[in-house]
């Protein structure tokens, strides 16, 4: 499994460190940027039960996109995080204990550009790296999820099923040394509200 190249070290030439300081300087544009940014995103959810299984599908929508297109071309790195609950909701009789939380599950992903094969790379714990060559396809993928809960779940019909969902979203990811600019733009990270979707 291909993984990201290592951060330069201190021994590395001018032109590298001239690189660096390009892409330190578009992280600065983006990071102020960001705030706007994140005005015009949102969390999409759609759930169907079909017999034995539910299946969930999630796309976030980031207005831009594009800058972190250019801050992945310049070295720097970007993540998501997407969580899902499956709840079951109780009888009339039963609600003073609450919806019944039956399974939840959390999926992180980190993008990067390939420099050595000039691909857009994202890496999944769990799942073989995905590779694009186009932008938009890099977004549509990194930015969808599409989960099933198994049989067992959802086996009995009569159950109100619904699933919970949320994204946060990190657009720059910033690593040693340049971590310092973390908190400056740490309100720059994104976390979508709760968004709920019924089984139907």
């Amino acid at each position: 499994m291909r993984r990201r190249p290592s951060t330069l070290s201190r021994g590395c030439s001018t032109i590298a460190s001239k690189r660096n300081r390009g892409g330190l300087i578009l992280t600065c544009f983006l990071l102020a940027g960001t705030a706007a940014a994140a005005q015009a995103q949102a969390l999409e959810l759609s759930v169907t039960q079909r017999g034995s299984f539910v299946a969930a599908s999630l796309s976030f929508r980031w207005a831009g996109a594009n800058e972190v297109i250019d801050s992945l071309r310049t070295g720097l790195e970007s993540r998501i995080t997407f969580t899902t609950r499956l709840y079951e909701s109780r009888r009339p009789a039963f609600s003073f204990a609450g919806d019944r939380l039956l399974v939840e599950r959390i999926v992180a992903r980190s993008a990067f550009w390939d420099f050595l094969d000039r691909v857009f790379v994202v890496e999944q714990e769990g799942v073989p790296q995905k590779t694009y060559t186009d932008p938009r396809e890099l977004v549509s993928g990194f930015f969808a999820l599409d989960e099933e809960y198994p049989a067992d779940i959802a086996s009995a019909s009569r159950r109100r099923l619904y699933v919970m969902a949320r994204a946060q979203f990190e657009p720059v990811r910033l690593m040693p040394p340049l971590t310092l600019i973390s908190l400056a733009g740490a309100s720059a990270n994104v976390t979508t509200p709760w968004v709920r979707g019924d089984a139907r």
